[in-house]
């Protein structure tokens, strides 16, 4: 989902960072509060008021958005769930929790949480909005608390409408779960409404287009289709987690991969294995053990008029720079650790011997088989 992100601080062990695409929103934020709203509720101040009131206003919602999300966390760390990190990006923030909840109730209370935690940010505002008045607060600290205190109650009220994979959605797709026990029927179910509130955002920001309120329109097809968009994801990514939990690499994994000599040139790698067999990377080993790795990464740094002279021991990567996995490895901490380094590829050893190579290919091949079938059955 993610770019580059820019690492902010740790709250609670929990890494707060920022996606570059929120640098967008939070311009155009301060921009429309500066612009329009503080304007429009608060006439007659001076322009440089009314963008310090934009700039403020838009800080402190991100604030709010990562209390938010941490009041999520903080439930998914009571519960042992790894949590990666809280992502501020352009609609918004996500705390990125890698392991999807064991049970309904587990489901309600982490989506649930987020709600409240807006809904108490907002009473609380509220209360310091009514107490600014009556202690005769400069205005444009008043407009802000206002401002904060009302964007926060939409907030929860919108996370709250039953379309996943907004708030209300898991938590409609927790009480369906506790019903029918079935969490693969209730993510389907609460999917579908998510991608239909998804389609009906876009009409609605047709709609505005063609009635002259071109902002309004363009932001609610833009979020409308990152609804469907999310909705589609989420189903995909339960499936992969439901199908994966409690299976081992050994099932996934290519035995007896390919494997390089250490004294091999890397001509001698170009000529014999790379323009035979065509893959990217391939392990080093000595008498079966694992002593590296060498890919088109390493070869490519090295100038073609020395490959003759230079050994695939002297260009490749040692074992202590990378992490390999065993054959009793889960699929699911592999697909993790994946997702975690910049390698494509798995070496799975047992003691230190090499016994077989994993690719994200191979783990999604039966995933893939199944979603197809699924479509076809629906």
């Amino acid at each position: 989902m993610f770019g580059k992100r820019i690492h902010l601080l740790t709250i609670a062990g929990i890494k707060i960072g920022i996606d570059l695409s929120w640098f967008l929103i939070a311009f155009l934020l301060a921009w429309s509060l500066a612009a329009g709203y503080f304007p429009f509720y608060y006439p007659q101040l001076l322009l440089r008021t009314y963008w310090a009131m934009g700039v403020i206003g838009m800080l402190g919602l991100f604030v709010c958005v990562i209390l938010h999300e941490l009041g999520h966390a903080m439930v998914a760390k009571h519960y042992k769930l790894p949590i990666t990190q809280i992502t501020l990006f352009i609609f918004g923030g996500v705390a990125e929790i890698k392991k999807e909840p064991q049970t309904p109730k587990i489901e309600f209370l982490m989506a649930i949480a987020g709600p409240i935690v807006s809904l108490i940010l907002s009473g609380g505002l509220y209360l310091l909005t009514l107490a600014g008045k009556n202690a005769q607060w400069p205005l444009p600290v008043i407009a802000v608390t206002s401002y904060l205190a009302l964007i926060n109650f939409v907030l929860a009220i919108f996370n709250l409408v039953p379309a996943f994979p907004l708030d209300g959605g898991r938590i409609f797709r927790a009480i369906l779960w506790g019903i029918k026990k079935d969490s693969e029927w209730a993510t389907k179910i609460a999917s579908r409404i998510g991608a239909g509130f998804g389609m009906l955002l876009v009409f609605f920001g047709i709609f505005s287009l063609i009635t002259g309120n071109i902002i309004a329109g363009v932001w609610f097809i833009i979020l409308g289709l990152f609804l469907q968009r999310a909705a589609a994801m989420s189903r995909s990514q339960h499936l992969v987690t439901h199908e994966l939990r409690g299976e081992k690499v050994q099932k996934f994994m290519t035995k007896k991969p390919i494997s390089v000599p250490p004294n091999a040139s890397i001509k001698e790698f170009i000529e014999d294995y790379v323009y035979h067999t065509y893959h990217h990377l391939y392990p080093v080993t000595e008498k079966s053990t694992l002593i590296g790795y060498i890919s088109l990464r390493e070869v490519k740094a090295i100038p073609s008029e020395k490959w003759a002279k230079i050994s695939v021991h002297e260009a490749m990567v040692s074992t202590s720079r990378f992490k390999t996995i065993t054959p009793e490895t889960t699929a699911l901490e592999a697909l993790d650790l994946m997702n975690r380094s910049e390698m494509p590829i798995i070496l799975v050893v047992k003691g230190k011997q090499l016994v077989g190579i994993l690719t994200a290919q191979d783990l999604f091949k039966l995933i893939s088989i199944k979603l197809e079938l699924q479509s076809d059955s629906n």
